[in-house]
């Protein structure tokens, strides 16, 4: 197998565990019925014919509704560093119409994230939270 047969393998085998490991029986995939698709489940050439091959290493399996099951429809790759944006702790907050993960925002407003986190606990608005003056 090719190194990045080997990788897609190992995330096929992982997506199962989350889903029907007995150790898992309290994550949040089992606590949210999540499952993966009669199509992948017991099979990974039908998994890599539907998801394609990875685009590159650094790539993992993303599903577009996180509460949402395993199969063609609702995944595909999606760098890692990108993946963080798509759980279920993080904040998605709209600003002008546009709806970014806090953390995005911060790296915008040159701010740092416990700041403005800790700023929206409290109550204040986006705005306020990343030191945004309206001129």
């Amino acid at each position: 197998m090719e190194k990045r047969t080997i990788k897609e393998y190992r995330i096929w085998k992982a997506m199962k565990a989350r889903c029907y490991a007995p150790s898992q029986k309290q994550g949040y995939y089992k606590k949210d019925g999540i499952k993966v698709c009669e199509r992948w489940r017991n099979s990974f050439e039908n998994f890599i014919s539907d998801m394609g091959r990875m685009p590159g290493e650094t790539y993992s399996i993303e599903r577009l509704d996180v509460k949402g099951d395993y199969c063609p429809e609702n995944c595909k790759w999606i760098p890692l560093s990108d993946q963080s944006k798509n759980r279920r702790t993080s904040i998605l907050v709209t600003y002008k119409g546009q709806t970014k993960c806090l953390k995005d925002w911060c790296r915008e407003f040159g701010i740092k994230y416990t700041t403005a986190y800790m700023r929206i606990y409290r109550g204040s608005t986006i705005e306020e939270a990343l030191g945004i003056t309206e001129n």
